[in-house]
């Protein structure tokens, strides 16, 4: 089984001026997004996104893909918040998947996280709202960001696969997938400078 773990799209209205650039030739099939992105949720069984779809319009094109669980994030306004839980919890194969949007602030301090997996008896927390990938292991229990597609912030723009083995149940894979170009200059300074000191 193959889970497509995304978050922080922040899908203006179709008819808002802030979505004139987004493509909106072929909306069911989120011509919207990233071609890489469109194929990832296709080949998805399940998708789950954490929060901050921001519009009903997108919302409902996840939604009428059949695959989706989502939890509404702080930009998601009604009527999309009043459709959305806090939180969710769910499970596939023995594994116990807990969604929220925001589970800490901290970039690179976890404690809150892992004791909010703890909380919600979990085996898997996926989060958003700081549009930054991480994934973190303790004892075979896992912390899910899988960033933002489309507003990444200080990484590349990016989502997570999570493959669970259905004969064994059991998490095969969870790995990071970048599917587009970043926009911040400061991704492109960093990788000139690993460039540059590995050359030394």
């Amino acid at each position: 089984m193959k889970i497509l773990a995304l978050s922080d799209t922040h899908i203006p209205a179709f008819d808002s001026p802030e979505a004139a650039k987004l493509d909106k030739s072929d909306l069911k099939n989120f011509s919207f997004l990233s071609p890489i992105l469109r194929h990832k949720i296709f080949e998805a069984d399940l998708i789950v996104h954490a929060g901050d779809i921001e519009s009903d319009d997108a919302y409902r094109i996840f939604l009428e893909t059949g695959k989706l669980k989502a939890v509404r994030g702080n930009t998601d306004n009604d009527p999309l918040s009043s459709k959305l839980p806090e939180k969710l919890i769910f499970e596939e194969f023995g594994i116990k998947f807990g969604v929220v949007h925001e589970a800490g602030l901290s970039l690179d301090d976890n404690t809150a996280r892992w004791y909010l997996l703890e909380e919600m008896d979990v085996d898997v927390l996926i989060y958003g709202h700081v549009h930054s990938p991480m994934i973190d292991e303790y004892k075979g229990k896992f912390l899910v960001c899988p960033g933002s597609p489309t507003r990444a912030r200080l990484s590349e723009p990016t989502v997570a696969e999570i493959i669970i083995d259905e004969d064994k149940k059991e998490i095969e894979a969870i790995e990071l997938v970048q599917v587009g170009q970043a926009a911040c200059g400061a991704i492109k300074f960093y990788d000139e400078l690993i460039g540059k000191s590995e050359k030394k």
